[in-house]
């Protein structure tokens, strides 16, 4: 009997090793500003006007007397998405407050989340402290999306970057896209990835959109498309094994597209995210 104890206590560990983790509910009424407890914390789950926002939350908290910061979360189904309304919306002017009306509104962007900090004109609050705060909300990740550092490096233009969930290059796509620029020598062209994983009927659907062409002073690949999205410009695309999908378009000629595009194409498919 002495025998099967150790044998006993291995396999209680490993039982209790296989047990799910138990999740803990988060306690939003307990998120503070330096210290300053909520007068109001209010979540919401039910359907938002803004698409893809799973949870909105709202709090109150009283600053100094006559002076309320006001916060609003809204939460996304993922990184992609509150990324596209954080650049495409219109709504936002990066870390630059905003003046409307008697307020001044300050957005801050963390994973899946959009902070946006209300309070009266005449207050100063210091955005380090704003930014503290976002790092001390529960399940805060931070650091920019992992997909984007799997695009090229070299020749980045800073600040053309994109979201596309709706439409790709013009044509409806059922996948969101990351796109950056490039520029060097005079000459410009663009990277996009898929953020997740693609099927490859819903690749197709959006491919068939594309005017094909037949490149000249390079031997065509059978796993890439390539097309002419305008007037001088050119284009490849391919799904990746794996299903990632990778597009290249510019002002290059084939030859110089072609090394970009298997370039961008290995960082993509070796790339965690």
């Amino acid at each position: 009997m002495k025998k099967l104890l150790p044998i006993l206590a291995i396999f209680a560990l490993l039982f209790s090793g296989c047990k799910e983790e138990q999740i803990v509910p988060i306690d939003y009424e307990g998120v503070s500003y330096k210290g300053i407890r909520p007068v109001i914390a209010l979540v919401d789950s039910s359907e938002n006007k803004i698409a893809h926002v799973k949870k909105e939350i709202n709090y109150k908290y009283p600053v100094l007397v006559g002076d309320t910061l006001s916060v609003q979360i809204l939460e996304f189904e993922g990184d992609v998405y509150a990324l596209d309304y954080y650049l495409n919306s219109g709504r936002f002017q990066g870390s630059a407050p905003i003046l409307r009306g008697d307020y001044i509104e300050q957005t801050i962007r963390a994973d899946s989340k959009i902070f946006i900090f209300n309070h009266d004109s005449f207050r100063r609050y210091e955005r380090s402290d704003l930014e503290a705060y976002v790092r001390s909300f529960p399940e805060y990740r931070g650091g920019f999306p992992q997909e984007f550092l799997s695009l090229p490096f070299d020749k980045r233009v800073t600040g053309k970057v994109s979201i596309q969930t709706k439409f790709f290059m013009g044509i409806p796509s059922t996948f969101p896209v990351l796109v950056q620029g490039y520029q060097a020598d005079g000459l410009q062209w663009n990277v996009a990835r898929s953020w997740n994983v693609v099927e490859q009927d819903h690749f197709d659907q959006w491919a068939a959109g594309l005017k094909t062409v037949k490149p000249q002073g390079i031997y065509p690949q059978k796993d890439c498309i390539y097309f002419s999205p305008g007037e001088g410009i050119q284009g490849i695309a391919s799904r990746l094994a794996g299903g990632r999908i990778v597009v290249i378009w510019g002002y290059l000629d084939w030859f110089d597209l072609e090394r970009k595009f298997f370039t961008a194409s290995d960082r993509i498919y070796e790339a965690r995210f």
